[in-house]
């Protein structure tokens, strides 16, 4: 764009007013033109700008996850009729990602924020410019020919120096900016645009006790599935102490490998590294760390000891680090503890999206539950080694239309620097900048909590009749009626007939290590920090939290006095020296810190948003289909979040 083409950009963004708040009927049916006639034009048009090679499963998972996505806006429109929420629609950003940007970025940001009366500004990037402007394009004939306003609708082509000028000076004009993209480029974008929605990856890990040929196949399948463009690509394998460098090149040996990303899709190659492949820089050899192999476009590095934090992922560069040091079970299904916590704390470290276990079945399930309560990932896949019925699994299946609920998270402590809120697929993308009317909140009392089975007793009633504010009264009302709901039967049965999964809302990692620690200043009011203390005060996640405060802060300490809090809950008295040092010197303890502002919430989001800032959720699967067996031995965990009943 030229410099006039950017101010006349500007000009659009700070003025426009969207005139819809309904254009679900007209957006659903360009929608249904998209994944229909139009369905090969994305994918082939995806294929040739930007090398994708089996976009026709990410087409076939959209039109079964849009449908679930469709139900979620259509609920979260009808709270805002009904006058509790209000849904925010200035200009939202789409900052495209390059191998779903048909899923993420068309429907599940552009339409389906769009159908909601929110307009949309497409953000080009050098690496997925000329697909995003071609589906662009064809979205604004499209809405043309429904007479929708054609400036709901920019296509923002520009140097990055003009983007952040946009995106800086409209500031106080626009919504959320969501984007897909590495941990580096989501915190860079955030520190610039703090309403900033970000998917960001992970080094997904495959753990395995045994080196069986279906292990090895499920290890190549994860590390090359698009040619290690997908997000799931497996980074990290966790193998036994007997796998030689010569057992990796062998593994790698049968590399499927591709002419084109065009070669690929006719041939129906999803696992496989093509010729000429953008993505990353390869890893140096010169160090010796990495080896290349013979004759595959594949990297690996073999250690006894777990890759350094932060490892880089390579995007589309097919690199594994293989750590031998897999925590096989004994014949009572034990494993060797210390192996299991030091995977365990490198996990909840990274923040990998995906962790796939393999196993002897039913020993395996112990290994399972163990890394599966010590840690917090979105996405946990449960296989076997000696079950034909329970193939081995990969780090890349997830179905969040069938349930296996997907997220990318970024490492828990960290979170803000990345993102607002973490993303959870399939969730209402206009949810995030979405929030309740203060005026419903002060409506509520404690009255209106509704508890299944009478479980949310006086205790948590009291505390929320202790708040001062009505609205703060009011959104713990809806923290609570959340909780209680969404734990009511927790963990729920997936819908998946090729796999067996449970999900659900999650307690922190079951580990020394898994604590949150809420910090409260001098100047902090049992207000403040009341909405981020109650869903550990009233679930089984209470002796996961403590609270740290200023030893002149009185009133909150007689408020916590007051409701007893004090002995249900651990209360540290000390300044925000002290704390910051201890944070320092115990890290290790810590799963997270949360610093209250004074002041507290200062709007109230959808509860949904706010509890993933501090709960892991997700799911957990089998490869096998109507594992009864599986089901009954991971609803018993204790991980899954419940409400605590005196």
């Amino acid at each position: 764009a030229s410099p006039e083409q950017v101010n006349d950009l500007k000009t659009h963004i700070q003025t426009y007013r969207s005139p819809y708040k309904d254009i679900r009927t007209e957006l659903r049916r360009i929608e249904h033109l998209l994944l229909t006639e139009y369905a090969g034009f994305l994918i082939g048009n995806q294929c040739i700008d930007f090398q994708k090679q089996d976009g026709v499963t990410e087409m076939e998972e959209s039109i079964m996850a849009n449908s679930v996505e469709r139900r979620m806006n259509d609920l979260l429109l009808e709270d805002e009729e009904a006058g509790k929420i209000t849904i925010n629609r200035q200009p939202i950003y789409v900052s495209c990602v390059s191998n779903f940007t048909n899923f993420l970025d068309l429907f599940r940001k552009t339409v389906r924020n769009m159908e909601l009366g929110i307009p949309c500004v497409v953000l080009g990037r050098s690496n997925t410019v000329q697909h995003s402007y071609r589906w662009t394009e064809l979205l604004m004939e499209l809405l043309e020919k429904e007479n929708i306003d054609p400036g709901m609708l920019t296509y923002l082509s520009c140097e990055l120096d003009d983007i952040i000028d946009i995106t800086q000076s409209c500031r106080d004009s626009t919504g959320m900016l969501y984007t897909t993209s590495s941990r580096e480029l989501a915190a860079a974008i955030k520190s610039g645009y703090p309403n900033t929605i970000a998917s960001t990856g992970g080094p997904n890990t495959l753990v395995t006790t045994e080196w069986t040929k279906e292990v090895q196949d499920a290890i190549r399948m994860s590390a090359t599935i698009e040619c290690a463009g997908q997000c799931t690509a497996l980074r990290h394998a966790v193998v036994p102490e007997s796998v030689t460098k010569e057992d990796v090149e062998i593994l790698f040996d049968t590399t499927h490998g591709a002419g084109s990303a065009t070669d690929a899709l006719k041939g129906g190659q999803f696992d496989c590294v093509f010729e000429g492949h953008a993505g990353s820089a390869t890893p140096s050899l010169d160090d010796g760390v990495y080896t290349k192999h013979d004759k595959k476009d594949v990297y690996y590095k073999i250690s006894t000891s777990l890759p350094e934090d932060g490892i880089n992922e390579y995007w589309r560069k097919a690199v594994v680090d293989v750590t031998t040091k897999a925590p096989a079970p004994d014949l009572q299904g034990n494993s060797d503890p210390s192996k299991i916590d030091d995977l365990a704390r490198w996990l909840v470290t990274n923040q990998p999206i995906s962790l796939a276990v393999n196993a002897p079945r039913p020993l395996g399930f112990k290994l399972g539950q163990d890394l599966f309560e010590k840690t917090a990932q979105v996405v946990y896949t449960v296989g076997s080694t000696n079950d034909p019925r329970a193939p081995p699994a990969l780090s890349c299946q997830a179905r969040p239309q069938e349930a296996e609920v997907f997220g990318e998270f970024p490492p828990r402590k960290s979170l803000d620097t990345y993102t607002k809120y973490p993303v959870v697929v399939p969730s209402s993308t206009p949810a995030y900048d979405s929030s309740f009317k203060v005026e419903y909140l002060q409506s509520l009392t404690s009255a209106d909590v509704e508890s299944a089975d009478g479980e949310l007793n006086n205790y948590a009633r009291s505390a929320i009749d202790a708040a001062q504010d009505g609205a703060i009264r009011g959104y713990c009302v809806e923290i609570l009626n959340y909780i209680s709901n969404a734990t009511e039967t927790n963990p729920k049965r997936g819908f998946g007939t090729d796999r067996t999964a449970v999900w659900g809302l999650q307690r922190p990692p079951l580990l020394d290590g898994g604590l949150t620690s809420i910090r409260c200043d001098n100047n902090v009011s049992y207000d403040d920090m009341l909405p981020v203390f109650l869903p550990f005060y009233v679930t089984n996640a209470r002796n996961q939290v403590e609270i740290s405060v200023d030893p002149n802060n009185q009133g909150l300490l007689s408020a916590l006095k007051g409701l007893q809090a004090d002995k249900d809950v651990l209360i540290k008295i000390e300044d925000s020296d002290a704390h910051a040092n201890r944070m320092k010197d115990e890290a290790n303890r810590y799963y997270n810190v949360v610093p209250i502002s004074p002041g507290g919430l200062t709007d109230f989001p959808m509860v949904g948003q706010f509890i993933s800032l501090y709960f892991p959720l997700g799911h957990i699967k089998s490869t096998m289909s109507g594992d009864e067996e599986f089901v009954a031995h991971f609803k018993k965990s204790a991980k899954w979040l419940k409400v605590f009943r005196e």
